[in-house]
Order: structure tokens, then sequence, then C-alpha cells
């Protein structure tokens, strides 16, 4: 057990003595074996296309569903835009 294990353990813990019903285990990197530890979770879903979706298997998760696959993390945070303003180029 890694020490991610053992604080993600703790989190669901302390959630459940204070009665919520969700842990959030924070971003998570298909593929990525320094975060493989969170994928051995039950219960697991991705925000993926505007909405929360189930997790069934983490290994068949097409990592082109991920946001950072698509564009550099640069162009995508270029992209962002505020309300009344607009990206900047």
């Amino acid at each position: 057990n890694s020490l991610g294990t053992y604080i993600i353990l703790d989190h669901i813990r302390l959630a459940a003595e204070a009665g919520l019903e969700y842990v959030y285990l924070g971003y998570w990197v298909p593929g990525s074996p320094k975060m493989d530890y969170k994928a051995r979770f039950s219960a697991l879903e991705v925000y993926a296309g505007g909405e929360w979706v189930a997790l069934e298997d983490p290994a068949a998760f097409e990592t082109e569903h991920h946001p950072l696959s698509t564009d550099p993390i640069a162009e995508q945070v270029a992209a962002i835009s505020l309300p009344g303003s607009a990206p900047v180029r």
C-alpha cells in the first residue's frame, strides 16, 4: 500500500464520520503509474463532457477523453474565457 492509498482511506473514514456521501480523490491521469492507486478504489467517477460518469473499468478508460490529451495545457489555459472577456491568442 502507498501513502496515497492510506490518505484516501483516511479521507473515506473522515467523510463517513461527517456523514458525507462522496470523497473526491483529486485528479487522475490515465496510465500514470504514480496515480494508479486511485483506480483501485470502487465506485469511481470521472468528470467528462460536463458531467460525472461512472468509471467501470479504469484500464479501459480511453485517454482521448482526458482533457489534457487533446491540446497542450498552455493552449487549453489560453482558450479559457471568463464572463465578459475573450480568450487571448
